[in-house]
């Protein structure tokens, strides 16, 4: 297929176009930028049916037909791209993709592919060296089998190669935080700290102490946000948006929803920069990450974002909460606390987009779409487009609540084919992973990738991916 495939790397969108093979001659003001032709173009119309060409003009489609009619739409400039025969598509939209986080692997030490402790202590010596005025190290992609297998806490691992300056490294999942004693001595972190809401400091059984680790993002930041840089900076960011975009044209993706995990502002800062540099190549929507320990008091502060960081190729309208974390059964929020800041994003006219994958017996997206019930019967239902994703495990009698709120599944159907879930067995496999039950209840579904959530995000992050994974489900199961 990809052989045989030119992505259309313009956002369709279909105001006055025209169709047909005879057309009246046209004002030169009239032409085209950019056309395609002689193709197998995918129209994706109800008929699902092909054409030949296509004409572009300020980012509109003014033409789908045959060639003989896309002529009237040649000018003096249009640039004329010969299909040879390849298939044109639309561009794909990836509905949850944390395109920013590429800025991980671009300026930070990757340890995704390395598999031994030998590799670790290797890699991460050479970076400081190689660094020697850092005043923090910073990495991503750590494995906790492979650290709990050194027998020490791993705080204590990570100090025997990294002493003298803070050392937090991400895991590809974004959950878990390792690091290592001097970056706990410098967020203060120390046996008397509480656990913040959503969040864990895991400690050792006897003493008490932490050992190293810490679960979600609440936790995460008690560290990163003492951090001498808790952030990438600008242009760091400008950067990794520019190689990002780079790596979403070559599979087609032109329009991208982007969750962000931690407060930033930089971020913004690069999107508004790129804006009026124009370097901007896809569209973006922006989620802001709430704060579960801050409840509506962040919600002002959210406003005054959305109002100064607004741009044609990109906006900030949606907020990103998490409902739960990963391979846990608890909530990251009070339900009181989240059903009163749902409704409050609501009344404000944000979209809230809730994270939610459970566990075998643990269903928080019905949790969600509580707060959800919450908000309509409060402010009254609107247009929200509210959303939740992963919703690796849904209830039956929850799937009509989606439709009857207006609520927008999100799943990741490259996932489906993973092993996580291989020990499932009976009715509890009809709530998971639900993928069918929402077409035949005719409730839309927005794909996406979860870039860079996992170790394979290059291969998940493909459309085609989930296309084929998604419709083929595991073969194992049938799809519910």
């Amino acid at each position: 297929m990809k052989k045989f495939t030119f992505f259309l790397l313009v956002v369709l969108l279909f105001s006055s176009v025209f169709t047909g093979n005879t057309l009246a001659k046209i004002s030169s003001n009239q032409a085209a930028e950019l056309i395609f032709m002689n193709g197998s173009v995918y129209t994706v119309d109800e008929d699902q049916s092909r054409a030949e060409a296509v004409a572009v003009k300020d980012g509109k489609i003014l033409y789908v037909g045959d060639d003989e009619g896309v002529a009237a739409f040649k000018g003096i400039d249009t640039r004329v791209i010969d299909l040879k025969g390849k298939m044109l598509l639309p561009g794909f939209i990836d509905s949850h993709a944390h395109a920013y986080l590429m800025a991980e692997s671009l300026f930070w030490l990757d340890v995704t592919n390395y598999s031994t402790l030998e590799e670790y202590t290797r890699a991460i010596k050479d970076y400081v060296k190689q660094n020697p005025d850092s005043k923090q190290l910073r990495g991503v992609g750590w494995k906790r089998d492979l650290i709990e297998s050194s027998g020490l806490a791993p705080k204590e691992w990570l100090d025997q190669v990294v002493p003298d300056i803070p050392a937090v490294f991400i895991s590809s999942s974004h959950h878990d935080l390792w690091v290592n004693s001097k970056a706990l001595e410098n967020a203060g972190i120390d046996k008397n700290t509480p656990n913040p809401q959503g969040g864990m400091i895991e400690r050792d059984p006897k003493s008490g102490e932490p050992t190293g680790i810490l679960q979600e993002f609440s936790a995460h930041n008690l560290v990163i946000n003492a951090l001498p840089q808790p952030d990438f900076t600008v242009q760091e960011y400008k950067e990794t948006i520019l190689a990002w975009q780079e790596f979403a044209a070559k599979n087609g993706v032109t329009s991208v929803f982007v969750p962000v995990h931690y407060p930033t502002e930089n971020l913004l800062k690069a999107f508004e920069d790129m804006e009026n540099e124009s370097k901007l190549t896809l569209r973006y929507d922006l989620g802001l990450w709430a704060d579960e320990t801050k409840g509506t008091a962040q919600i002002g502060r959210f406003k005054e974002l959305r109002d100064n960081y607004q741009g044609k190729l990109y906006k900030v309208d949606t907020i990103k909460i998490f409902a739960d974390g990963v391979g846990d059964s608890e909530l990251v929020w009070d339900q009181d606390v989240l059903e009163e800041t749902v409704a409050a994003l609501d009344k404000e006219g944000f979209r809230v987009y809730v994270h939610a994958i459970g566990i075998q017996g643990f269903y928080p997206s019905g949790n969600v779409l509580d707060a959800f019930e919450y908000a309509a019967e409060v402010n009254g239902k609107r247009d929200s487009r509210h959303a939740i994703t992963h919703i690796d495990w849904v209830r039956e009698n929850d799937v009509d609540r989606f439709k009857d709120l207006g609520v927008i599944p999100v799943p990741q159907p490259a996932w489906f084919g993973n092993n996580w879930y291989d020990d499932i067995r009976g009715e509890e496999l009809k709530n998971l992973n639900r993928l069918n039950s929402y077409f035949e209840a005719g409730i839309p579904v927005a794909s996406s990738s979860d870039f860079p959530s996992t170790a394979q995000f290059l291969s998940d992050f493909r459309p085609f991916t989930g296309l084929e994974v998604g419709e083929r489900k595991d073969s194992k199961r049938e799809c519910p």
